[in-house]
């Protein structure tokens, strides 16, 4: 749903990454950042990362 949601509508799509990136499953950011550039994809996943202390 998220991916979709990044197919019409990036900004709502970054304001709620933005919110909940950080507590998200890593497999569900993968799929709702795969459309962003990759330096916006690489923030969201060194969120998770830091999260998570890998």
């Amino acid at each position: 749903m998220l991916r979709e949601v990044g197919n019409l509508d990036q900004k709502t799509l970054v304001t709620f990454l933005d919110r909940h990136a950080a507590s998200m499953p890593r497999v569900m950011l993968r799929y709702a950042t795969e459309k962003l550039s990759s330096e916006e994809r690489n923030c969201y996943r060194e969120r998770v990362q830091g999260r998570r202390g890998v």
